[in-house]
């Protein structure tokens, strides 16, 4: 049977899909689920029937109409809470070895020693750190992610395609934006201002790397050749690294292969102050508002972080049905700023969340991020009447990364003819015990520790909290030998050190002047 295309599968395209006899029948047991309207919170003693890649049935145990000759496995679901699986719209896979590679330094410091790493990156270290990160979603229950995907070349074939191979081995939903960029208004900035940046693997990397018009090639390519494979599970996204990283030329070429490939668009927008500056003086207007101009906000198009808004840009985010991913752990790693995540659910902003690369975060635990989301906007000056509420931040890393995903209405609710994504937790787990608001246990307690299993596009991935389809511990070990292996062919240069150093002290420098203009 040939694989149906999202937009193929309709209502009665879905009814005729379940049929199928050869299609893997798995059915939950007696489980438990969230339901906000109940005493509780909860519904006791639910099944859920799963058909292929999605969900065909819910209802109190023993109800469900099916052929129990049909069912190729049973899951026991007693004392398991079953969620939608978490869903990270923003990381960066290549930092899955970077973590804990940096201090706490301004985005725009912070970047120049992050290119000028120690590790020589070869297409099989970018699977190895690509499946590590995916292993660490899937076992503390996040089952799909947003890749914006940046590599030490560039839009280089071989890495993404080693991206997703990996991907694709873990068994992840994965939608991967590859990062792609052509300027730096930033650095530009310094010039005018008579500052001088010596050479560096940072401010060398567009004549390093292949000229734009081929890197385009290249990520049409690898479009045309990913996007909707592995029934479904993955997809390939337009990843404009951002504003002031990209030519109007660039977002154009971009613009038009998401609407020629029907896919979606990722990239960073107004992050810092001092992109917002910069941004404001270059192109003589804010980021969300070029944005417009260009036409790339609509439905499909995300932006991570957006953080120094305008008057307005939150009404122009809600109109165009823009979705913001919320990353508040790298925010304040990095000192960025405070997302107004209160005045952005007011005004219908549909919100997602992303736990960003690990080398600004150092983790890729969605946990994490529903826990801090559930903290940092609790502010004096706001009405704790408007203080994000557990089922809405839930909702946020659920429903609206699905729309993130390109998946609003599929995926992101335990329904009939949702895509089959999953994760049962142990409700006998530290995190639970005594069980009161299951929402605050959710947000304020768990670290997915409770994870037992996990299922992603109908297909049973983690159990008993093992992962099925990666040896664990032989992919820590190759990546203890491969890193030492990186590490070691790459040049250890004073020179490289002091030229870090210089351009560190020269945007310092540009930072102090365009922060005093304020």
């Amino acid at each position: 049977m040939q694989t149906l295309t999202r937009e193929q599968l309709r209502k009665d395209e879905v009814d005729h899909y379940y049929q199928q006899t050869h299609l893997r029948h798995l059915l939950i047991r007696g489980c438990t689920i969230l339901a906000p309207n109940e005493p509780d919170k909860l519904l006791h003693d639910q099944d859920i029937l799963i058909i292929g890649r999605y969900i065909a049935a819910v209802g109190p145990s023993g109800t469900l109409s099916l052929n129990p000759l049909h069912l190729d496995k049973i899951i026991t679901g007693k004392n398991r809470l079953v969620l939608p699986g978490l869903i990270n719209a923003h990381t960066h896979s290549l930092e899955n070895l970077l973590k804990a590679t940096s201090p706490s330094l301004p985005l725009e410091l912070w970047l120049v020693p992050l290119f000028g790493n120690s590790i020589e990156w070869s297409p099989h270290l970018v699977y190895l750190s690509t499946l590590l990160g995916a292993l660490e979603m899937l076992k503390t229950g996040t089952t799909a992610v947003l890749d914006h995907l940046w590599t030490s070349a560039g839009v280089a074939g071989e890495y993404l395609d080693a991206t997703m191979h990996a991907y694709h081995d873990a068994g992840i939903r994965a939608a991967v934006a590859p990062s792609i960029e052509d300027r730096d208004l930033v650095l530009e900035a310094g010039t005018r201002y008579g500052l001088h940046f010596p050479g560096h693997p940072f401010t060398d990397r567009f004549a390093d790397w292949e000229p734009i018009e081929v890197q385009l090639e290249v990520l049409e390519q690898f479009i045309a050749t990913w996007d909707n494979s592995a029934n479904g599970r993955l997809r390939c996204f337009t990843g404009p690294s951002g504003i002031h990283w990209c030519s109007p030329q660039l977002l154009e070429a971009c613009l038009n292969l998401t609407e020629r490939y029907q896919t979606g668009m990722h990239l960073h927008a107004v992050e810092t102050e001092l992109q917002a500056a910069v941004i404001h003086e270059t192109l003589g207007q804010g980021g969300i508002r070029y944005l417009e101009q260009m036409g790339l906000l609509r439905p499909g198009t995300s932006l991570a972080h957006t953080i120094w808004l305008d008057p307005g840009d939150l009404k122009i985010l809600s109109r165009t049905g823009t979705t913001v991913v919320h990353n508040p752990i790298s925010n304040l790693r990095l000192g960025s700023g405070r997302f107004p995540l209160s005045d952005a659910l007011d005004q219908g902003v549909n919100i997602a969340l992303g736990s960003d690369g690990s080398a600004s975060n150092d983790r890729q635990n969605m946990f994490d991020v529903l826990k801090l989301t559930g903290l940092m906007h609790n502010l004096p000056q706001i009405d704790y009447r408007r203080w994000p509420q557990p089922a809405t931040i839930l909702q946020a890393a659920t429903e609206g990364g699905a729309t993130a995903l390109g998946l609003p209405g599929e995926l992101g609710r335990i329904e009939e003819r949702q895509l089959a994504d999953l994760i049962l937790l142990d409700l006998d787990a530290d995190a639970f015990v005594p069980l009161r608001d299951p929402y605050l246990h959710l947000i304020y307690c768990e670290h997915g520790t409770a994870i037992d299993g996990v299922i992603v596009n109908g297909e049973i991935v983690v159990e008993q909290g093992k992962m099925l389809n990666v040896d664990e511990a032989a992919l820590r070990q190759e990546i203890r030998e491969q890193c030492r292996f990186a590490m070691a062919q790459a040049p250890d240069s004073q020179t490289l050190l002091a030229h870090t150093n210089e351009i560190l002290a020269q945007l310092d420098t540009l930072r102090q002047l365009f922060l005093q203009k304020k």
